[in-house]
């Protein structure tokens, strides 16, 4: 011997245990499941607000037409004709609609449209003894919740109802709730409807 000093030959370094390697699978899987709970809560609260805002604003167009029926009827309420002429700026200038539904479309600093909850127009026209009313872009999830009306003409809108069209089909003796959706999908396009309501006296 020569007095050097034999080295021992390195050692491969251990091999994860099989426990260890099981704790970072459960861990990877745990990840994984916590990823679709969380994108499932996000996606459940987005639809679950949409439908709140719908039905939110369900409501609110109900309570417009609602108001819009009852202000035009006590304009006319001394005389023997609603004529045939559009009636919106009447309504308009008798402040029956909220100031955040007015549009002034020609730019003139004078409301001159009033739009509804949906993006789209609200506009009554006198038909003689008879009034309507009209809504454009209508959702037809919405439409099929306002539109059923009695034979009497009663309806979640109100009374005196004498008809509703969808621009195409008229139903002039009642629309029950179970058929509103076929009435409604019909004749939409893109999922919107422009609804007309004919109301008595």
């Amino acid at each position: 011997m020569n007095g050097a000093v034999m080295k021992q030959p390195a050692e491969n370094p251990p091999s994860p245990a099989p426990a260890a390697m099981h704790e970072r699978g459960a861990t990877l899987i745990e990840v994984a499941l916590f990823t679709v709970i969380a994108l499932g809560i996000v996606i459940g609260g987005i639809v679950f607000f949409e439908q709140a805002s719908t039905s939110a604003k369900t409501t609110e167009s109900v309570r417009t037409l609602a108001s819009l029926q009852y202000q035009v009827r006590s304009i006319f309420q001394s005389q023997t004709s609603f004529g045939t002429a559009d009636l919106t700026d009447l309504i308009i200038t008798s402040k029956a609609v909220p100031t955040n539904m007015l549009a002034d479309t020609d730019s003139d600093g004078d409301a001159d449209a009033i739009m509804n909850e949906f993006g789209g127009t609200v506009t009554a026209t006198g038909a003689t003894n008879q009034f309507k009313i009209a809504l454009t872009r209508i959702p037809v999830d919405v439409c099929s919740r306002i539109v059923p009306f009695d034979s009497t003409g009663a309806g979640l809108i109100g009374t005196g109802i004498a008809s509703v069209s969808d621009g195409t089909a008229t139903d002039t003796d009642g629309l029950a709730a179970a058929d509103a959706g076929t009435f409604c999908s019909k004749n939409a396009s893109g999922g919107l409807v422009t609804l007309t309501w004919v109301f008595n006296p």
